[in-house]
């Protein structure tokens, strides 16, 4: 399987293996690192930093919304 790291383009390797229960089936999940410890911490850092600026955007939509439906049902 190529799974090359999206900042150096060294194969991943498997860093961690769990199971979980969905519904009646048992799904294995494999979180795939970077063997460079350097470069995986840069990834997880822009991984976070993404996820922040996601998160904003949708509490802003949100807001953005509710503000819409107050101005609609006080007219």
């Amino acid at each position: 399987m190529n799974n090359p790291c999206v900042r150096c383009s060294k194969q991943r390797i498997d860093g961690k293996t769990w199971k979980e229960k969905v519904g009646i089936s048992i799904v294995t999940y494999t979180m795939t690192i970077c063997p460079d410890s350097t470069c995986q911490k840069l990834v997880d850092k822009a991984i976070a930093e993404r996820q922040e600026k996601n998160d904003l955007i949708s509490k802003k939509k949100i807001a953005a919304k509710l503000e819409r439906e107050r101005a609609v049902a006080v007219s």
